[in-house]
């Protein structure tokens, strides 16, 4: 496996039917991947993305990804619903399942809010095979591209056995500041929340930060929500407050739970365990959500995020989703990554 770019889609296409033994997964803006799916031969998988994120920066134009030799990858469109796909994943997830180091990418249409329906019918999986996944962004009137040769589809499995370790890291950067909401009434299918502690949602949300209903959608990218599992927190975003006080968010969250709200933690700290945790990588994919990617914007952190990056890997790419998918959760406002240890797989031709 190998980092990629093209500035065009003609570009794709020469260098696709010159190596029909790889497989290209890019990523692009969702006019560019619209107007290049007819060109497009049997090994090029396209998804539509808000930005481009490479060792030098994030970017809008051309096309970046990964490529691989075909024989290691099992390629499975998602139909709508997920379970008429169910006989197809079983057969491609019993390829590579004895594989330690097998894992697999997930690309789901991000408009939807169909990730936890997906979720659930990977249910034959070993709970401890690995998944990463992203939701494809660059919304254009509510829609969202993903394609396999010329054709669309709406969502995508790609099961990944390599001749490489492989690890993968989910990164935040927001930590509790001490002040638990009770999920009292909500609706998981909607992703809804009717009620915190008994009150309207946004009023209560508000009034533990402090401000008023009418500050509160300009707080959330500083202060979504974390539901804590152990030790760990998997992020919520809030979308938008209704005019009932409910809140629609970015993923379910279930009734009667505790839930965190949750405040930017000292980046440099953050960084430092991320690096850690690699260690040493030949290659990173990297999955930012697109409000992570706002607030490093905003805060003008993108470069000191990817040079941290840069430190640990020799090559590395990845891309902003509308959501990202980690150990079977759907998750906001977080970096899901792919650190390729030993990759023995592929030249540099």
């Amino acid at each position: 496996m190998k980092t990629i770019s093209f500035s065009n889609a003609v570009s794709i296409k020469e260098y696709a039917l010159k190596h029909c033994d790889q497989t290209l997964i890019l990523f692009g803006k969702n006019q560019l991947v619209t107007t290049a799916i007819e060109l497009m031969p049997e090994n090029v998988v396209l998804c539509s993305t808000e930005r481009l994120v490479s060792s030098t920066g994030v970017s809008e134009t051309g096309f970046s990804g990964l490529v691989v030799a075909s024989q290691y990858t099992e390629l499975v469109p998602i139909d709508e619903p997920p379970i008429l796909s169910l006989a197809s994943l079983q057969q491609a997830y019993q390829q590579v399942a004895a594989d330690p180091n097998a894992f697999l990418l997930l690309l789901c249409d991000g408009c939807q809010a169909h990730e936890e329906m997906i979720l659930t019918s990977f249910y034959f999986l070993d709970p401890h095979f690995k998944m990463i996944g992203g939701s494809a962004a660059d919304e254009n009137k509510g829609q969202t591209v993903i394609s396999l040769g010329n054709k669309k589809i709406p969502n995508l499995a790609i099961f990944f056995s390599l001749p490489a370790k492989t690890l993968l890291i989910k990164e935040n950067l927001y930590l509790p500041i001490g002040k638990r909401l009770l999920v009292t009434k909500a609706d998981p299918l909607k992703r809804v929340v009717y009620t915190f502690n008994g009150r309207p949602a946004a009023e209560e949300y508000a009034n533990q930060l402090g401000i008023s209903v009418a500050e509160l959608t300009a707080s959330f990218i500083r202060h979504p929500i974390g539901k804590k599992r152990g030790e760990d927190i998997y992020i919520n975003s809030p979308q938008r407050i209704n005019d009932d006080h409910s809140i629609s968010f970015y993923a379910q969250i279930i009734p009667n739970t505790f839930v965190e709200i949750l405040t930017p933690g000292k980046i440099d700290q953050i960084l430092t365990e991320t690096r850690q945790q690699i260690g040493q990588a030949e290659l990173l994919f990297s999955i930012h959500c697109t409000l992570r990617s706002r607030y490093l914007t905003q805060s003008q952190q993108w470069g000191k995020v990817l040079a941290s990056l840069n430190q640990v890997a020799t090559q590395q790419i990845g891309f902003v989703s509308n959501g990202e998918q980690f150990n079977w959760q759907h998750l906001n406002q977080t970096m899901v990554l792919l650190a390729i240890k030993e990759n023995t797989e592929m030249g540099d031709d």
